[in-house]
């Protein structure tokens, strides 16, 4: 059989795919719809197969369509990260390097790691964008993120990533100066309820592994009264007030506004962040990527 199948085609194929509709996928690819139509039902007569289902609910794929679809993502992936390989490798650490983080990441890590990599790599463009763990997965599959740093266990499903570790960030309950619990020599579940808890949004999982951490039999009976991801705003409520905040011990503003550990805490030195460096799996990272990763390494090791 000849071999007239293109990337440009296999492209048309995945937008009839994920777009359902026929204008909607040519929108997309910018094509005419009819010039679309053309390229679909060149794909089914040279395989031989029908792809999709036409009707009133769009174009569904049929299973011969899904098969082929899935190699076809594959392809113009591996395509596209060849293009990418051969960019790399003339591009150096020039350009632009865009990267996510997660709240405390990035509280802690970004400002001194890009004040470094401004020092080692002042030909570099950085955009970094925060967020939480599904919005920075929207962004990497999206690829407008090469690789974000957050913790692995707010993820659902890792199959499709690789990751790579970066430090630990260790935290504490925090409160105000002249608190009623700076005193205690044990702090209970009862006191916190009492005063009430904020902190960052958390999976589930780490949810659990806090409740317990702090003495509390299930999730449910944690006292969380604000969720920000916001740390600064975090920090701030707990000067303002009575309120509670976990928070990170190396978080810059904590000194500023005087705020103190709450050591009555039984297991306060077991609340941290596995902070590591996340990106798609089989990608291959560029140089700036692979520097940035490094320097969050470093300025961590030196207490950044």
């Amino acid at each position: 059989m000849e071999r007239i199948v293109n990337l440009r085609q296999l492209s048309h194929l995945i937008a009839l795919a994920d777009e359902g509709r026929f204008v909607a996928a040519a929108e997309r690819v910018h094509l005419s719809q009819a010039a679309f139509s053309r390229s679909i039902q060149a794909l089914e007569a040279h395989w031989g197969l029908r792809l999709f289902e036409r009707g009133p609910l769009g174009a569904v794929l049929t299973p011969a369509g899904r098969t082929l679809v899935e190699r076809a993502r594959r392809l113009v992936f591996d395509a596209d990260c060849l293009e990418r390989d051969a960019d790399l490798l003339r591009g150096g650490l020039l350009g632009d390097l865009a990267f996510g983080a997660g709240p405390v990441p990035a509280a802690v890590l970004v400002p001194p790691l890009l004040a470094e990599l401004r020092r080692q790599a002042p030909g570099v463009v950085a955009r970094v964008r925060y967020g939480n763990v599904d919005s920075l997965l929207t962004l990497l599959t999206d690829e407008a993120i090469e690789f974000f740093v957050a913790d692995p266990r707010m993820l659902t499903d890792a199959s499709r990533l690789e990751m790579a570790p970066v430090t630990r960030i260790r935290g504490a309950v925090y409160a105000r100066a002249g608190h009623p619990l700076l005193d205690a020599t044990t702090v209970t579940a009862a006191d916190l309820v009492h005063y009430g808890l904020a902190m960052v949004s958390v999976s589930p999982q780490l949810q659990a592994y806090v409740a317990q951490g702090l003495g509390f039999a299930t999730p449910a009976e944690l006292p969380v009264v604000v969720e920000c991801d916001d740390l600064v705003t975090l920090a701030r409520l707990a000067a303002d007030g009575d309120l509670l905040a976990a928070l990170p011990r190396a978080l810059p503003i904590i000194q500023t506004l005087g705020l103190q550990p709450v050591r009555g805490l039984k297991t306060m030195s077991d609340l941290y962040v596995d902070a590591q460096a996340v990106w798609l799996r089989g990608r291959t990272l560029a140089p700036a990527a692979e520097t940035a990763i490094r320097l969050f390494r470093a300025v961590a090791g030196s207490g950044g």
